[in-house]
């Protein structure tokens, strides 16, 4: 069994050594599609800027001899941007915030950029852009594909007004906040709001968004009322009864779910298998326990001279007595009369 254990530890190790280079390749993968993206956008749109330029200066040095943009295939998307490069492009999981004090509902305001000091109402919160679109701000006409068009039953123009994206860095809450004189509510913009009362949600392994106050006051500010969508009730509809309706009953003397639902999620030879039925741990533990016997059998097959070594060496450990006090006392005198002899000759030598 305990060669089981450790080959289930090794394929393991290694399972979690490949599943760390899948990681590791797929955010690689993840960056470089982001850098690409980003330098795609930032091409498209300085392209478009470089040749917006030189059409006006063309038309302003020709004047009615300027030639005409918005005919052939650009006779309705002159001038407008394309589907492809008009929304910002995903950041670096480092450079987004690690905290969105902005909520679908809010009320902002822009704070830089041509719609500064514009007030709005936050319509969407992209995490992994790190930006939020408004409502009505900073608007600008896209062309629009065909195909796009064709998953739509109504009919739509091919120019269309999209709110472009702002960076959450670029935008304020507005808040109303009684004035301290008046006692009166007025829009406030906080400059910066710090999270409190955060909690790590175990459900969905992710910390909860907490509650919005604004540093060195008490004040705390609430998040936008989280408003529903109504649905319409249908006749093959579940009903809710049959839903809460308890079905099973799990008991402490019995297994919540039969053993052999596990030779269904795991195949019963696979190696990445650690969990195994009761007979299967038996038949392991007894094969280990006679390869453990099997390691102390070359000490029951002995030649004649072993055995003869071994007759030998219990024979002297027989003979083998401890001496009586007597017998020390004795041996002690013979040492001390041999000393003084020696100390004797010594003496007289010198």
């Amino acid at each position: 069994m305990e060669k089981v254990v450790q080959r289930s530890k090794i394929v393991h190790r290694h399972a979690a050594k490949r599943l760390s280079k899948e990681i590791d390749h797929l955010e690689k993968g993840k960056s470089w599609n982001r850098k690409r993206d980003s330098l795609r956008i930032r091409g498209d749109n300085h392209a478009l800027i470089v040749t917006a330029r030189k059409e006006r200066a063309e038309a302003w040095s020709r004047g009615l001899l300027a030639p005409r943009r918005d005919v052939g295939d650009k006779a309705k998307t002159h001038g407008a941007l394309s589907l492809y490069s008009f929304n910002l492009p995903d950041r670096h999981p480092r450079s987004l915030p690690k905290w969105y004090w902005v909520s679908e509902g809010d009320r902002v305001v822009v704070t830089k950029g041509r719609e500064k000091g514009k007030i709005a109402e936050v319509e969407e919160v992209q995490k992994e852009k790190g930006a939020v679109r408004l409502k009505g701000v900073n608007v600008a006409d896209v062309a629009v594909p065909s195909w796009v068009n064709q998953r739509d039953t109504t009919e739509k123009d091919s120019v269309q007004p999209i709110a472009i994206m702002v960076p959450v860095e670029d935008v304020r809450l507005v808040y109303p906040l009684p004035d301290p004189t008046t006692g009166k509510l007025r829009d406030v913009v906080v400059e910066k709001l710090i999270c409190v009362n955060r909690e790590w949600d175990k459900v969905k392994r992710e910390w909860d968004r907490g509650m919005r106050a604004v540093p060195g006051t008490n004040t705390l500010i609430p998040w936008p009322e989280v408003i529903e969508p109504e649905f319409q009730d249908h006749e093959d509809d579940t009903l809710r009864r049959s839903v809460d309706e308890v079905t099973h009953t799990p008991l402490l003397l019995n297994w919540p779910m039969p053993a052999s639902v596990i030779d269904e999620l795991r195949n019963k030879y696979s190696k990445f298998r650690t969990r195994h039925s009761y007979e299967f741990t038996q038949k392991i533990e007894a094969q280990a326990a006679k390869e453990e016997k099997r390691k102390d059998l070359h000490l029951t097959m002995r030649t004649p001279l072993q055995e003869l070594a071994e007759v030998r060496r219990k024979a002297k450990a027989a003979e083998s007595r401890e001496l009586t006090d007597e017998q020390l006392a004795k041996i002690g005198e013979v040492m001390a009369s041999e000393a003084a002899k020696r100390g004797k000759v010594a003496s007289a030598l010198a």
